[in-house]
Order: structure tokens, then C-alpha cells, then sequence
């Protein structure tokens, strides 16, 4: 019986960590700040994030699609195998954001961008 107690415990603990991930990606939508927040492989698509504030978050294995970046700030933040699929980083802050293993599918950008113009940071 204990042994059924902690296994649905820890199924119901899980359960809501991973429902999480949506609440924090709506809340992102809504406040474009996200800063030292965990948003681990989920899909953010058809987003206006445009200034947001992404500092230190944890990004890896996040898949962007039609996402607008244009002036973000993602400094500091883990794009650990991050796939980016036509996302505009015009002015985007990339300084000390991990990018090992990232892909960067079609992204709209400009040569005075501080982004790599390859999406790849090793």
C-alpha cells in the first residue's frame, strides 16, 4: 500500500512539473520575459517574441518555428540542441548563451546582427 502511495506521488509530482512547461510558454507570450526560467523541449511556434527577456534560461531541445526574436536578450541562455526554424534574430543578444549542438534551420537575419550567422556556437 505505501509502496502504491509513493508511486502515485511521484507520477502526480511528475505530471505537473510537466504541465508547467505550456503555462510558463503562455506566460512568455504574455510578458515576453522569461528570465532564469526552465523551458525544456517544448515548441514555442507563431510567437511575436520581439524584446523578450531570456536570460539564462534553459532552452535546450526547445524547438522555435515562425518565431520573431528581433531585439531579444537570450544572454546567458542554454540553447543545447535548440532547433530554430524560420525565427528573425535581427539585434538578438546571443553573448554567452550556450549553442553547442543547436540548429538553425531558415532564420531571417542581417550581417550587423550579434547572432552567428551560421546559428551554430560552439
Amino acid at each position: 500500500m505505501k509502496l502504491l502511495r509513493i508511486l502515485l506521488t511521484t507520477v502526480l509530482v511528475l505530471t505537473v512539473l510537466q504541465a508547467e512547461a505550456p503555462i510558463r510558454v503562455w506566460r512568455l507570450r504574455l510578458t515576453k520575459s522569461c528570465q532564469g526560467c526552465r523551458l525544456i523541449g517544448v515548441d514555442i511556434r507563431d510567437a511575436d517574441l520581439r524584446g523578450a527577456n531570456l536570460q539564462d534560461a534553459d532552452l535546450r531541445w526547445t524547438r522555435f518555428h515562425s518565431v520573431n526574436l528581433t531585439g531579444a536578450d537570450l544572454s546567458g541562455a542554454n540553447l543545447r540542441n535548440a532547433r530554430m526554424n524560420d525565427v528573425t534574430v535581427h539585434n538578438t543578444e546571443f553573448c554567452g548563451a550556450t549553442m553547442m549542438n543547436s540548429v538553425k534551420g531558415y532564420c531571417r537575419s542581417t550581417a550587423s546582427d550579434t547572432a552567428d550567422a551560421s546559428g551554430v556556437a560552439e
